[in-house]
């Protein structure tokens, strides 16, 4: 397994195909149901860790960012992951995981952030559970359409980091969602 972090603006073209190609194959297109409402506005990473298997094929994705904050008011430095994909042949092998890892390391680590923060669906509590990361209890404020607005949609889960934060009964993004 080879695990690279890309700054996002620098990722190749063919590494860009790549990610498509891995993205249609974990999401695959569905209709919309009618009269469905809009769907939420989703932030870009900074990075890409790419991880690839020993064909040096692409077989997981996780994205990364990092964005000021608030939480209780107190202004923060939080470090995002997002976009975590492993195509469907390749699950349970432990890519997505060690993508995990490492992005977390990179946000604690060389990014200085005070915490990590992720979204995701409620049948994948267990498994960040398992990487260290704890359900956060509190409001989550994220930006959509430029509104503040909270964010319903998906579990929040953080890893304390830096200052080591208590949970905070509110936190604001101050931006899109990731």
């Amino acid at each position: 397994m080879r695990l690279d972090i890309i700054e996002a603006s620098l990722l190749s073209a063919e590494d860009r195909q790549a990610l498509e190609a891995l993205t249609a194959a974990v999401y695959p297109p569905k209709p919309r149901p009618e009269g469905t409402t809009s769907q939420p506005e989703w932030a870009r990473p900074q990075w890409s860790i790419m991880i690839r298997d020993e064909n040096q094929q692409l077989v997981s994705h996780v994205g990364v960012l990092t964005r000021l904050g608030f939480c209780e008011g107190e202004e923060i430095l939080i470090g995002g992951i997002g976009g975590v994909k492993t195509h469907p042949l390749e699950r349970g092998k432990g890519y997505a995981g060690a993508g995990v890892r490492r992005a977390t390391s990179y946000l604690q680590q060389e990014m200085g952030v005070d915490m990590t923060l992720l979204f995701c669906g409620r049948n994948m509590l267990s498994y960040y559970q398992r990487l260290g990361f704890i359900a956060r209890d509190g409001d989550t404020f994220v930006r959509q359409r430029g509104v503040k607005t909270l964010f319903p949609h998906n579990e929040v889960m953080v890893k304390p980091a830096g200052k080591m934060l208590p949970q905070c009964a509110e936190l604001d993004l101050c931006g899109l969602p990731w």
